[in-house]
């Protein structure tokens, strides 16, 4: 079952970084992180009057360390896209899970099996080729691009904090439960941002409706994409449920092809195979 949350985690979030695209041409990234968070806190926030409550200081470590590391990514997250091409700075999620082998045991104890070890290898390599072509380029030039690039830059960062967060989301949620966590990471990821929002004057209310539109369909896919990931992550290793989140790059080189006219798209086809077969590895691991 948690292949299934895992799988609709990326697809939510391939189609949410289009939109996200589009709105950062009228918007700061501060504000649509802002926005990004609004629609989950007033679906969640109403869960924890109808749900048993837990609270012990190991959920409290999970809670406050996940959401301040998620203040950070959010905001990093927008700003990424809106920098550079998503088909580009996407694929960057990748490191999240080369950097949770080094964390996970750390924080959980948890290390992937062989065969899931080579899937998530896979997946970075992948991702990798995606962000190639070998016509125009050195092999090492994804890598360059960090350095000249700031939208890749900024994924990678978020990818760094992901890789350390998923495993405080894992902490909370087994000291209290998925639904319990997602209201009350929400309510601190949200209440931090607004305050983000009003001290820097990010907050902009006159906007076209078509704009407006596409910060309620963002914030509806985070909807999905909580509940997604906080779901798979409470039914297997953290390190898998992040490979199979980074699928997420795969679909957003299809979008930003189709919806954004970028380029590059059949030459990160071989990219796309080599991270759809690490995927398959972590499935059957």
């Amino acid at each position: 079952m948690w292949v299934l949350f895992a799988t609709l985690n990326p697809i939510s979030e391939g189609i949410r970084s289009v939109f996200i695209k589009k709105a950062s041409n009228q918007f700061d990234s501060i504000f649509i992180s802002w926005a990004n968070n609004l629609l989950p806190v007033i679906v969640f926030t109403p869960l924890l009057f109808f749900i048993d409550l837990k609270f012990n200081t190991l959920f409290w470590v999970g809670l406050i360390g996940s959401s301040s590391l998620n203040v950070a990514a959010n905001i990093f997250y927008m700003r990424s896209i809106s920098k550079g091409d998503i088909s580009s700075v996407m694929p960057m999620q990748s490191f999240a899970p080369i950097f949770l082998l080094f964390t996970s045991p750390f924080l959980l104890g948890e290390f992937p099996n062989l065969v899931g070890l080579i899937g998530i290898l896979l997946g970075f390599v992948g991702s990798y080729l995606l962000n190639l072509d070998l016509r125009k380029n050195s092999i090492f030039d994804p890598l360059k691009s960090l350095v000249k690039d700031k939208g890749t830059r900024y994924m990678l960062i978020v990818a760094f904090l992901w890789s350390i967060s998923a495993n405080f989301d894992k902490i909370a949620i087994k000291n209290s439960s998925t639904w319990q966590y997602m209201a009350c990471t929400n309510i601190l990821i949200f209440s931090t941002i607004s305050i983000l929002v009003l001290t820097t004057k990010k907050f902009k209310i006159g906007s076209t409706a078509g704009s407006k539109k596409y910060l309620f369909i963002i914030s509806a896919f985070t909807v999905g994409s909580y509940i997604f990931h906080m779901t798979a992550l409470s039914l297997t290793l953290a390190a898998y449920v992040i490979a199979m989140k980074r699928m997420s790059g795969v679909i957003s080189v299809f979008l930003g092809n189709i919806f954004l006219k970028e380029a590059n798209l059949r030459q990160r086809l071989l990219g796309s195979f080599v991270m759809l077969l690490g995927v398959l590895l972590i499935v059957f691991s």
